[in-house]
């Protein structure tokens, strides 16, 4: 029986939801790979409303999650996305 110690334990950290960030956001290929980074404005990564919807989906095929397009507009940049997505994980 998992309980709630066992699940943040076994939950992916910030970082490491970061890191899948970047990687699938470079996967989408919209702008150069080296210009994603953890720190670079949303704005500028080539995510409109498909890309995001996409991203959505494979948030939620991966960790399990729902996560509303509209939970990217709380944030300015990926490790804003991933900190806040680290919560919503460990709260599963």
């Amino acid at each position: 029986m998992s309980t709630p110690e066992t699940i943040a334990a076994s939950a992916p950290s910030p970082s490491d939801l970061g890191d899948w960030l970047v990687d699938r956001v470079r996967f989408y290929d919209q702008v150069d790979a080296e210009s994603v980074t953890l720190d670079a404005p949303l704005k500028e990564l080539g995510l409109d409303s498909i890309y995001v919807m996409t991203l959505c989906g494979d948030i939620e095929d991966t960790y399990g999650v729902e996560i509303d397009p509209a939970f990217f507009a709380d944030h300015s940049d990926l490790r804003g996305v991933a900190e806040a997505l680290h919560t919503r994980v460990t709260a599963t």
